[in-house]
């Protein structure tokens, strides 16, 4: 099985070879171009995956357009396909409109995705939505269809973990991480009577 394969979430939303569908967000004229330095993300996109860039030499997960190794110093880059399974790390609403480029009248998502892949990217939603998803929810990656061109957009899964499985070391309010200083000690029982 693919690491792309999930018989629960579709891959594309249209077929790229639907010229006529129109994506929900944004006009076809705002379609990528699918050639150059990314053409192996829309390849791949176009095939379902999601294709991603690795150096070469020691495996490190590259930004997009990454032209050299933070772990090691190669140029050489690798694209292979990943995971599409990841999690929110930041999200935005966005309540700015382009008319005639931007469909969508109500405010919208863009999602800065974590994938397992160790890539992060940012993208919006396969469908229309408009509210932000929660950072820390699991999501998948799918594709939306914008002028021909398949590009990836957050699948938001239908299930949140309601618990951590392990014990979180999430800044609480009144925890050191969160405001700079210790806490103050508890007093005990004897200390309260007195």
């Amino acid at each position: 099985m693919s690491p792309n394969t999930d018989a629960t979430i579709p891959a594309v939303l249209a077929a790229p070879d639907a010229p006529d569908a129109e994506d929900w967000l944004v006009d076809a004229a705002l379609a990528p171009l699918a050639d150059g330095s990314l053409a192996p993300l829309y390849a791949g996109a176009a095939a379902g995956e999601l294709t991603l860039p690795f150096c070469a030499t020691c495996g490190l997960a590259l930004e997009l357009e990454q032209r050299a190794c933070d772990g090691c110093g190669a140029t050489d880059i690798r694209w292979r396909p990943v995971e599409r399974a990841g999690t929110v790390h930041a999200v935005t609403l966005v309540h700015r409109r382009e008319p005639g480029l931007v469909r969508v009248t109500e405010p919208y998502p863009v999602v800065d995705i974590e994938l397992t892949s160790g890539h992060r990217l940012i993208m919006t939603t396969l469908t229309a939505t408009g509210s932000a998803p929660a950072i820390g929810r699991p999501v998948t990656v799918g594709f939306r269809v914008v002028g021909g061109v398949a590009v990836p957009a957050a699948v938001l899964s239908t299930t949140e973990s309601s618990a951590p499985s392990e014990p979180s070391d999430a800044a609480t309010p009144d925890s050191p991480r969160a405001t700079g200083t210790a806490p103050a000690p508890v007093p005990s029982e004897t200390e309260v009577s007195q």
